[in-house]
């Protein structure tokens, strides 16, 4: 299908999720209400809501894979002057990700507390259907790579000639090994340079013209993609220190002390520190960080790059520890703990009479941190992915760093 008709299909698919969870909660017959059964009743509500929450996730793993990369394809690669701007593209591309999470937090969240989940959910969804239009009106202006399938059947092919091919005498050049032209007829489109490691898998470029053929190409795609898979196991890891930041921190929160001057904010909303630390991040890297680096000649590699955010998020671990056991200690001191238990069965945790004398701003310091790790680890995975090996690559990142977060 190519790039642009995944994601224009897959957005369709979101479009209707999120249309169909915004009708349930506008919709009186559908409608779920606190100690009040809907008209269709509760399970028909719950099943109802659950196959729009499925649509979204399904439409949400179709554009995720490919938007990126979509974008780092409208710069050309024998550009020195467009990989630099690709390399920008990624970092405001996952910046302006977080100008609408901030969004989210803030506005949509509120909204959605004072007017109801109808009306919260509604929001995004009439945004996300102009942006669907705006993503159609731009056809013509993309550059759309032709389709080379799937790169995961290619490497299934090298391995299996690898292996069929094994007791086979190597040629003594790499030149002797198969590579056709590229030729739109073939599923690459590309051509990638012999290197040495890994050399069991030339064998399976040997031109024998059977089922099991490959041309060197494939093989070096392979030994690309079997290359990042530390990498890409190191990411996984990451994903694992950075997730519990955002599921865990709210259940605190919610107990916390949420006076913003009058009001009181709701729990989920402090994650907006998370889009700061990105934006502040983003803007004091790529203006300021990287232009010092590349006059003192002694530019950020990737790799460090990546390995910054993975000590960033240490950090907002540890400080979300620290400030865990301050709360536990507090709560002992002001003995809340026995005031709920001597509530009985009916007290409740929400209740403003236990509310803990903690502030829930202290949660700022660990977001904002993961937002800074982000930036790191996040976006120069994107970059290192896209740039340094070829689109095996691409497909693997998007499928494992992305949808992970997202």
């Amino acid at each position: 299908m190519g790039r642009f008709w995944v994601i224009l299909v897959f957005s369709i698919v979101y479009m209707l999720g999120m249309l169909g969870i915004t009708l349930v909660n506008l919709i009186p017959a559908l409608k779920p209400l606190a100690g009040i059964t809907p008209p269709v009743g509760m399970s028909a509500t719950r099943d109802i809501f659950w196959a729009f929450m499925y649509l979204t996730a399904l439409g949400s793993g179709g554009i995720k894979p490919c938007v990126s990369s979509f974008g780092g394809d409208q710069f050309k690669e024998d550009s020195p002057r467009e990989r630099k701007w690709r390399s920008r593209f990624f970092n405001f591309f996952y910046a302006v990700i977080n100008i609408g999470s901030l969004v989210a937090t803030t506005v949509v969240v509120g909204v959605q507390e004072s007017k109801g989940y109808g009306i919260g959910f509604g929001i995004p969804t009439i945004f996300f259907g102009v942006a669907i239009a705006a993503f159609i009106f731009g056809y013509k202006l993309y550059v759309r790579l032709p389709v080379e399938g799937s790169p995961f059947t290619r490497i299934w092919r090298v391995c299996a000639g690898a292996v069929a091919k094994r007791k086979m005498a190597a040629p003594a050049s790499p030149t002797d090994l198969y590579e056709p032209p590229p030729d739109a007829k073939k599923n690459v489109q590309f051509k990638m340079p012999h290197t040495h490691h890994m050399q069991c898998l030339d064998k399976a470029a040997i031109n024998t013209g059977d089922i099991y053929q490959v041309s060197l190409t494939e093989v070096e795609e392979t030994k690309a993609f079997l290359g990042i898979v530390p990498l890409f196991m190191c990411i996984c890891i990451y994903q694992m220190a950075y997730d519990p930041i955002f599921t865990l921190l709210p259940y605190p929160g919610n107990v916390m002390d949420r006076r913003m001057g009058s009001t009181e904010i709701p729990a989920s909303s402090i994650s907006f520190a998370n889009t700061f630390g990105v934006l502040f991040t983003v803007a004091i890297y790529d203006f300021i960080v990287v232009p010092i680096t590349q006059k003192m000649n002694r530019p950020i590699s990737m790799t460090l790059r990546i390995g910054l955010g993975f000590v960033i998020q240490i950090m907002a671990l540890v400080s979300a520890a620290l400030i865990e056991m301050a709360r536990y200690k507090l709560v002992q001191s002001k003995g809340l703990v026995a005031k709920f238990n001597a509530g009985g069965a009916t007290a409740d945790a929400m209740n403003p009479a236990y509310t803990e004398p903690m502030s829930i701003w202290w949660q700022f310091i660990p977001y904002f941190l993961t937002g800074m790790s982000e930036v790191f680890t996040n976006i120069g995975t994107m970059e290192l992915f896209y740039t340094q090996v070829w689109q095996i690559c691409i497909y693997a990142q998007q499928r494992g760093s992305l949808s992970v977060p997202g």
